[in-house]
């Protein structure tokens, strides 16, 4: 009877729900292993007394343990195994445990997740991460699928400013109070993941307190060598992975008026030369053949895994991948990554060097509206936030919550990933206030089709259609002005 409403809701969510899709940028026993685990389970528990200490009891009234179904983005065995290994330890005698579900983090994906959101009890969803943007929580709050857990919060005493940044109070408390849900995770929208080998064995230092276009450039070219089946291209730019990240890249500098010139966000900015150097900068590198084409890199369906790890090129335009550097085991390879920052245009924008302005937080975790259990499953949320997620690191997911002891981490990574990960550029990445990691820009109502609109026009200069950034970019304008003026 359960599946038979989950496969109705399957035929007709597609229909009703299709707004509701959310965006991300990601899809994917030794004693030293054995000790890590011990030593990310001890500093959970740590860090995670505030509320457990005052309640022992999280199951039924008549004493039966509740299971969480908990569900993410991310394969189990880059943390998530170890994350309900250490809950299910500490709270073995207070009635509640958690089972991990993963869903592929894209618009099936979501679809699917939605669905069985929808099916109320009878979907089996309790907890999620959710990925995106504010905009993706609001959709599904709207759509009656999320659980305010602000009361929750108040009444065990955790304050979001004061535990994730009062830029994260500011920008995921809504008008009237409700906590649809929070950001655990910080990161940066303007890095990239290097070859530190190959830079160093052409003696090229790493640029981890900023660089360039023209830098950028000259680099990439010195990178890039051979031919046919042996070449090594300077950079894969990954638009088979995401076409976003490349604008976000472009935009950084612009802060929060990446889409707005001021905050009456009744002018669009796109015609600022930002915009125009960064389109032709990497569609100059393509054309130089220090990239693949956005067509050949989409056709060949070229991954971190087929490129960079294969040693085929010198660096990769997507930082969130950086847990397939570190998982030597599946993918093994013998050389180690680094972290820079993504190169300003100028150096009229030398403020900017180090992208600190790029910073951003995600991994949204949510309550399901219907689940049975929200005493629990609040209490499992709070976990998550307080340090339960650490072994995440190992899915280069970084602790937002300002209890996190970073050192600790950086020493987790580095045992962990051995030399496969440059740890000098991490301690650069963590040195930035996290309380700041919000993404900071001026969005209305009309930000997810505007955004189209960009990328369309975008795209169309990538293949040719628009034969200049200056055009594209006008093109775009007048569509998103003509949708501002509806």
């Amino acid at each position: 009877m359960k599946m038979k409403r989950i496969m109705a809701l399957v035929m007709t969510s597609a229909m009703v729900m299709g707004t509701l899709a959310g965006c991300g940028a990601s899809t994917d026993t030794t004693d030293t292993t054995q000790s890590q685990s011990e030593n990310n389970s001890t500093a959970a528990a740590a860090t995670t007394e505030t509320a457990s200490e005052e309640k022992e009891w999280y199951g039924t009234e008549d004493g039966k343990t509740v299971t969480l179904q908990f569900w993410g983005g991310i394969q189990p065995e880059y943390g998530y195994d170890e994350v309900v290994e250490n809950f299910n330890k500490e709270y073995a005698d207070k009635g509640v445990q958690v089972e991990y579900n993963r869903y592929v983090n894209n618009s099936d994906g979501n679809l699917q997740l939605e669905t069985y959101l929808m099916a109320g009890e009878d979907g089996g969803v309790d907890v999620f991460i959710g990925y995106g943007s504010k905009n993706s929580l609001a959709t599904r709050a709207d759509g009656g699928l999320l659980y305010d857990y602000s009361d929750y919060l108040d009444s065990i005493g955790f304050d979001i400013g004061k535990e994730l940044g009062e830029n994260t109070k500011a920008n995921y408390v809504f008008d009237n109070g409700e906590v649809w849900g929070l950001p655990t995770k910080f990161d940066n929208n303007a890095y990239l993941m290097v070859n530190k080998d190959m830079f160093d064995e052409a003696g090229i230092a790493l640029p981890y307190d900023g660089w360039t276009y023209a830098e950028f450039r000259d680099v990439v070219k010195k990178l890039t060598h051979g031919e046919g089946q042996d070449k090594v291209y300077g950079i894969c730019w990954g638009f088979n992975f995401t076409k976003a990240a490349q604008l976000d890249y472009i935009n950084s500098v612009l802060g929060a008026n990446d889409t707005f010139a001021d905050d009456t966000m009744k002018t669009l900015n796109w015609d600022n030369q930002v915009y125009v150097d960064g389109f032709n900068l990497i569609k100059d590198i393509c054309d130089e053949g220090c990239a693949p084409t956005m067509e050949d890199d989409i056709a060949d369906a070229l991954t971190v895994q087929s490129t960079f790890l294969e040693g085929k090129c010198a660096m990769f335009g997507i930082f969130s991948q950086l847990r397939l550097a570190m998982d030597t085991e599946t993918y093994p390879h013998d050389f180690t990554t680094a972290l820079i920052p993504f190169p300003v245009p100028s150096e009229d924008y030398a403020e900017f060097y180090t992208q600190d302005q790029a910073n951003y937080s995600g991994d949204f975790i949510c309550i399901s509206a219907s689940t049975p259990y929200k005493e629990a499953a609040c209490e499992f949320t709070r976990w998550y936030i307080q340090g339960g997620m650490t072994p995440l690191i190992k899915a280069a997911r970084y602790p937002l919550w300002l209890g996190t002891d970073m050192d600790a981490i950086l020493d987790y990574v580095e045992q962990s990933a051995g030399d496969s990960v440059d740890i000098e550029s991490l301690k650069h990445l963590f040195s930035t206030d996290r309380s700041s990691y919000v993404k900071r820009s001026y969005v209305n109502d009309k930000g997810g089709e505007l955004s189209t609109i960009l990328h369309e026009e975008w795209e169309d200069f990538m293949y040719g259609v628009t034969p200049t950034a200056e055009e594209a970019l006008k093109k775009a304008t007048e569509r998103g002005n003509a949708l501002l003026a509806e």
